[in-house]
């Protein structure tokens, strides 16, 4: 009678724990849920977050490209960017209607946007009433340049807040996966093969959630197309790389290529051919370039190097050279040799700035001065015997 009294306390005992695991099992099942929704939910702040700063700096390019060459092709690409920002400004707006500890940094945001459009709608109209002069002051001058960091700057920090949350609701996650851990090793006899089932989808649910935070990292900091470093990776690496060669009194080259021709190519084949033209020179600029060299795509069909290392003068001087050769190639069957080509423009630390705006913009007037000399020089003869000379592109047609 003790004995069977005692396997029923047993078996009572057995069922309660396997009812408190089941409890258990379910509360953290939608507390899981609730955190996997929270999850998606930031992680869609996040990307609203990116795309607003990428059609702030698509804008900004079509502007500058604008008003330094007055191609009306930078004008299809303003007025794009400015579409792109309008939506991006909506969507970002509706992802943090409910988040109000962000709204006064969203509305901020909106209003520094807006006024870099408005300043950018300012310069352009100079350009197209012919007060060249003036556009190309005001581009120099980059007056929307204070809006612009301020946006970024608030974007990068709501972004950085956002990470914050993100790795709290991965920790919270992991929590949860020892909790029911401990648990599973109390009633390993008793827990059905659902529990077991669960644990393993929510493991790999973890899994997953940690290799998306890692390819939200690379996408961040990558270019989709060509997989270079984009102009944020660019940005933070070169500052401390100018850290370092300030401490140690380095020089620092800076090349800052355009395509020359590349528009031609999206107009006659389309944009998947130019997508091409832009991978195949991602693929030459790495594989001439030095593995101690970084490349990175600013967007479009622009292009920095950043040569460290002490390089020389004369290094430099062979180095672009070899780029400029490597690049007049026929990136695709589809065109010829010579349709395509590359304006390099070079800026040296400390020379011509030391700080990641100067440098860069030094290089990029650099590289309009190189381009508008392409342009102004006859067409190049070609290498291979037997061969005419492809036709120059027109200024219109330049990237």
């Amino acid at each position: 009678m003790r004995s069977i009294r005692f396997g029923l306390i047993v078996i009572a005992v057995s069922g309660v724990i396997v009812l408190a695991a089941g409890i258990e099992v379910g509360i953290w099942s939608r507390e899981g849920e609730d955190l996997a929704n929270r999850e998606e939910f930031v992680g869609n702040q996040m990307l609203v977050l990116r795309h607003t700063n990428e059609a702030l700096v698509e804008l900004e390019s079509g502007q500058r490209g604008y008003l330094l060459t007055g191609d009306t092709a930078y004008l299809e690409f303003y007025q794009q960017a400015r579409r792109d920002l309008a939506v991006a400004l909506k969507a970002l707006d509706a992802a943090f209607a409910d988040d109000p500890a962000r709204r006064a940094d969203i509305a901020e945001v909106a209003r520094l946007a807006r006024a870099k459009e408005d300043e950018a709608a300012r310069t352009i109209q100079l350009r197209m009433d012919g007060q060249e002069a003036a556009a190309l002051d005001a581009a120099i001058a980059d007056e929307g340049r204070p809006h612009r960091e301020a946006v970024r700057t608030t974007l990068h920090s709501l972004a950085d807040q956002l990470r914050v949350v993100l790795a709290d609701v991965d920790e919270q996650l992991t929590d949860k996966f020892r909790d029911i851990y401990r648990l599973l090793a109390l009633v390993v006899l008793v827990v059905d093969l659902s529990v077991i089932v669960a644990i393993m989808s929510l493991s790999a649910s973890i899994q997953r959630m940690r290799e998306q935070q890692r390819a939200e990292t690379h996408i961040a900091m990558h270019d989709a197309l060509t997989s270079l470093p984009n102009r944020r990776y660019l940005g933070e690496w070169l500052a401390m790389t100018l850290a370092a060669a300030r401490r140690g009194g380095d020089p620092l080259a800076i090349l800052y290529f355009d395509l020359d021709g590349f528009k031609s190519v999206n107009d006659r084949f389309g944009h998947e051919a130019g997508d091409r033209v832009l991978q195949m020179t991602a693929t030459r600029l790495r594989r001439t370039l030095r593995t101690s060299d970084f490349v990175a795509r600013m967007g479009g069909d622009e292009f920095v190097a950043v040569l460290s290392d002490s390089p020389s003068e004369p290094i430099v001087s062979m180095l672009i050279a070899r780029l400029e050769a490597e690049l007049v190639k026929a990136p695709i069957p589809e065109i010829e040799d010579g349709a395509v080509a590359a304006s390099i423009g070079t800026a040296w630390f400390p020379q011509d700035g030391d700080t990641v705006d100067a440098l860069l913009g030094a290089a990029d007037h650099a590289m309009y001065d190189a381009k508008q000399s392409r342009k102004a020089a006859p067409p190049p003869r070609p290498e291979a015997a037997g061969t005419e000379p492809a036709p120059a592109p027109s200024a219109a047609a330049e990237g």
